[in-house]
């Protein structure tokens, strides 16, 4: 499949320069205006390719049509097919298109197109070796300390980076062995059990090191910053996890994801049914634990 961006129909230009100026005046984002309008010039001139040189012949099957035909296509950068995530962007833009068609008054046309999983891709994940040169990377500081339990959590415990970032210390079970999800996905609880290195991590972190980064200030949340002494928020856990990362020379890109794709791979391996990986992870459905499968399979 070839695309040109080449329009020729002055109906066509108009509603393309009407668009880009919607997207501003609605404050979408530098980013956004950069790269929607691209993409919906790809549609038009495709459309107009086909004979279809007024707004009003535009339908929604053609859309759907435009979509199918980037799914097949080879990026000429990468030499691979589109990811997910990259036609997810023309999604957006042929939704955006439609809305604004409808809004503007031009015309009424709608395309029901389906947002793709971006984890339709395979995704990155740690080897056990690499997991142990994160560990390896801490320090014996607090911050060191800190940091091997944001490991424990993430890996050990295979929590999403919300779901870490939420915990206050009255979540974590030390008597029981368990730490308290409250603020899981879609609202829902769970308990998920530590290993025993990940315990002694955990208590070493809460009876020496968090009462010397309180610094006299007063929070229940379990990770507290360095310079202030206050709850450390979804970005700079992420941004911690990307230092040691650097840290330890491992060259995959890793956040805190990589670490709960990997403890899951990890214990499809080590013989854990499915039914327990699930519910360890903290998932709707088995469709999001089946993807651990295709990994190992892979692997093997």
């Amino acid at each position: 499949m070839t695309t040109s961006k080449t329009l020729h129909s002055g109906e066509y230009l108009a509603l393309h320069e009407s668009f880009c100026r919607w997207l501003e005046l609605l404050n979408y984002s530098k980013g956004t205006r950069q790269v929607i309008p691209g993409h919906a010039r790809e549609f038009l001139a495709q459309v107009e390719g086909a004979g279809k040189a007024q707004i009003g012949q535009i339908e929604a099957v053609d859309a759907q049509g435009f979509l199918e035909g980037l799914k097949v296509k080879i990026g000429p950068r990468t030499g691979r097919q589109y990811s997910p995530g990259h036609l997810n962007k023309y999604i957006q833009a042929l939704g955006l298109l439609s809305r604004y068609l409808r809004e503007s008054g031009r015309g009424q046309v709608g395309f029901a197109l389906q947002w793709l999983d971006p984890l339709a891709r395979k995704p990155t994940w740690l080897t056990i070796s690499e997991v142990n040169k994160l560990y390896d990377a801490t320090t014996d500081t607090v911050l060191g300390a800190r940091d091997r339990v944001m490991l424990s959590v993430y890996y050990g415990c295979g929590l999403r980076l919300s779901e870490g970032a939420a915990l206050d210390v009255k979540d974590v079970l030390l008597d029981s062995g368990l730490v308290h999800v409250r603020k899981g996905k879609g609202y829902k609880e769970r308990l998920v059990p530590l290993a025993r290195g990940s315990r002694a991590i955990l208590e070493h972190y809460l009876s020496a090191a968090r009462p010397q980064l309180l610094q006299a200030r007063s929070t229940e949340a379990l990770f507290v910053g360095a310079q202030k002494g206050v709850a450390m928020t979804n970005q700079s856990l992420y941004i911690r996890i990307k230092q040691l990362t650097k840290k330890a020379r491992i060259k995959k890109r890793v956040g805190t994801h990589t670490l709960r794709h990997s403890i899951a791979t990890h214990l499809l391996e080590s013989g854990m049914p499915l039914e327990r990986i699930k519910d360890f992870l903290g998932h709707a459905s088995m469709d999001s634990t089946q993807l651990y499968t295709h990994l190992v399979n892979q692997k093997l």
